[in-house]
């Protein structure tokens, strides 16, 4: 955590002044006991952005921004909570506790920034150099690309020598080159002391974070004799493998005026697709999306439209496949309109784009864009292909494969209608077809329904020691969705958790304010207990009870009433077991008063909560839930 821990954020959040911080963004004025002024993250023409300095707090009633110090601070300045901890940390004079191994881990990754920066800026000069990047700029010229595109992707070439990018920094930067072999640019040679560089004779296009800074490389060769066609950075202590999007911080503010991302399958497919105007268009630096990438294209577009291009080919097919996996699991509960590119006349983007026809180009790959089908038709079409359903062993085949398909839709309804049109498509019954898709859900269903409608009750009985199974249910309802988690944060307000570790969750999940989608949500609040080592490990716990509530499709109501009623068992219990302790211990008169006045009340709110009523609502949610279910 680099010096950060909770008492450290606690203390930056206690002298942090958030009317001062905002003010240096926003002009305010006083409005009563408030401030307002206008919104900085979206335009308006009267104030509706608010500051309580009080509270701590700010609160934008237009497009519905708020949150605290943190939030505001991370939002502005596009940092992660970390480095906005350590930024107000610095400003406010708090003091940083630092261990000699954070120190060095810190230095190293400072370091290595340093030295990607200039590789990207040696790679470059030498890109235009007017004889060393003769071949790259016309590899670069015969595929459309201009200087100002390489401007923008900082793209550069790494000259033929061994030692070019090793000699140049060791000299500039005064590192060694066991630095340059842990940072990833250089390689040592087998059973020798010698290193040489990783990047030789290739077109270098930088990899960059977030907020534009240079953490990775791709090198694509410029030798017709080279078998290796691409090398990629390894993973260093600044680029892990698949947290990362190429272009996206190029393309995050178009995603968010587009309100819609376009995810490509290679470098230049994505440089093309912004040359040609699709500029909200990324990389996934493989073929395969990862669950983190995945969470990064959801948080920068509201209406969570996410357009998947991959190559034409058998390889690209399955890569849509998988990334559909991994966003459809991210996803859940949360609906991400997902599509699928299919283009026009060529087997990626950049060829569709660069075509003999260029206007001809752009208009298809938009027309794709604009007819881009669900990704759940895009499944269905596929899974027939090739098979001739108007014979009788073609419909059977074609029967059983869209049947799996169909059995992945969650929605009831959705379901029913899709069996409805493919029924008809393919000249099966209805009923048939029905039958085949329940029989794929019963098959992939955890456990027997009759085990299944009580678990919700049976599996929480018995609290575990020093947690409380009743905090975990509440606080799940938070994250169930952006209406659960407004409803979540009126009726519990002032309501603390009686587990110690859950109530701070608690704490820092209602300071994290408006959300736009639940991975956003869970990334902050992650960030937010990254130094709260106990809690962190509840989060995977709270995860999973998120998960089960929502397979159980029980309202939020009954799930409130049903963890209220075991919160207020949980504190009789307990406070019956303090007063025994205490009674052992002599206890004096008033506190023994106050313990039985407390059991007293425990008593009445238990005996207000019918547990019979809660138990007909609980099977009634179960039994409606199984009915809809096939």
């Amino acid at each position: 955590m680099k010096g950060i821990n909770k008492e450290i954020i606690s203390e930056v959040a206690n002298r942090a002044n958030i009317l001062e911080v905002v003010s240096e963004h926003v002009v305010m004025k006083r409005s009563g006991k408030d401030y307002k002024g206008l919104c900085p993250f979206h335009p308006e023409k009267s104030p509706s952005f608010f500051v309580n300095s009080e509270k701590g707090i700010y609160k934008c009633f237009g497009c519905g921004e708020g949150g605290d110090v943190f939030t505001f601070v991370q939002k502005i300045r596009k940092l992660d909570f970390i480095d906005t901890v350590r930024d107000l940390a610095q400003r406010y004079g708090v003091a940083l506790i630092e261990t000699e191994s954070e120190r060095g881990e810190f230095d190293k990754r400072s370091t290595q920034m340093l030295l990607y920066q200039q590789a990207a800026e040696y790679f470059a000069r030498l890109l235009e150099d007017p004889r060393e990047g003769l071949v790259a700029r016309e590899y670069l010229e015969n595929r459309g690309i201009t200087s100002e595109l390489c401007e923008k992707f900082k793209l550069g070439y790494a000259p033929a020598p061994w030692d070019g990018l090793l000699r140049y920094l060791t000299k500039s930067s005064q590192v060694t080159q066991e630095t340059l072999v842990e940072a990833g640019l250089a390689r040592r040679k087998p059973d020798s002391d010698h290193c040489y560089d990783l990047f030789r004779n290739r077109l270098m296009i930088p990899i960059l974070d977030e907020q534009g800074r240079v953490i990775a490389f791709g090198g694509r060769t410029l030798s017709s004799d080279d078998p290796v066609k691409y090398i990629n950075s390894p993973e260093t202590l600044i680029y892990t493998k698949g947290e990362h999007l190429f272009a996206l911080n190029q393309a995050k503010d178009s995603i968010r005026q587009s309100d819609s991302v376009i995810v490509v399958e290679g470098y230049f497919d994505a440089i093309t697709s912004h040359a040609f105007g699709f500029t909200n268009t990324v990389a996934a630096l493989g073929t395969a999306l990862t669950e983190r990438q995945a969470k990064l294209l959801c948080r920068y577009t509201e209406s969570k439209r996410v357009y998947l291009c991959f190559d034409a080919d058998t390889a690209g097919v399955k890569a849509v496949e998988r990334g559909m996996e991994v966003l459809t699991q991210v996803a859940e509960g949360v609906g991400i309109e997902m599509r699928v590119i299919q283009v026009p006349g060529a087997k990626d983007p950049d060829e569709c784009l660069r075509s003999k026809d260029p206007e001809a180009g752009v208009a298809g790959f938009s027309e794709a864009v604009e007819h881009a089908p669900l990704l759940i038709d895009y499944r269905l079409e596929t899974a027939i292909q090739g098979i001739d359903y108007h014979s009788g062993t073609g419909r059977v085949e074609a029967g059983q494969r869209i049947s799996q398909v169909l059995a992945t839709i969650k929605s009831p309804i959705a379901r029913a209608e899709y069996i409805r049109q493919w029924s008809a498509h393919i000249g099966v019954p209805e009923e048939a077809l029905l039958n085949e898709v329940g029989n794929h859900r019963r098959n992939k269903r955890p456990g027997p329904i009759e085990n299944r409608s009580h678990s919700i009750l049976a599996t929480k009985s018995a609290p575990k020691e020093g947690s409380s199974e009743a905090d975990m249910q509440l606080l799940a309802l938070y994250l169930i969705s952006q209406d659960d988690y407004a409803t979540m944060q009126e009726k519990l307000a002032g309501e603390d958790m009686i587990d110690p570790v859950h109530q701070r969750i608690k704490e820092s999940i209602e300071g994290i304010g408006n959300f736009v989608t639940y991975e956003d949500f869970w990334q902050r609040l992650t960030e937010r207990l990254a130094a709260d080592s106990e809690a962190k490990k509840k989060l995977w716990d709270l995860d999973r009870k998120v998960d089960e509530i929502r397979k159980q499709n029980l309202s939020t109501a009954v799930i409130l009433k049903d963890a209220r009623a075991r919160l207020v068992k949980e504190r009789l219990i307990k406070t019956m077991s303090l007063l025994r302790m205490r009674m052992d211990q002599n206890p004096g008169e008033e506190e023994v008063v106050r313990l039985q006045s407390r059991i007293m009340q425990l008593h009445q709110l238990q005996q207000s909560v019918s547990r019979s009523e809660l138990d007909d609502a609980l099977k009634a949610q179960i039994d409606a839930a199984l009915v809809g279910t096939i």
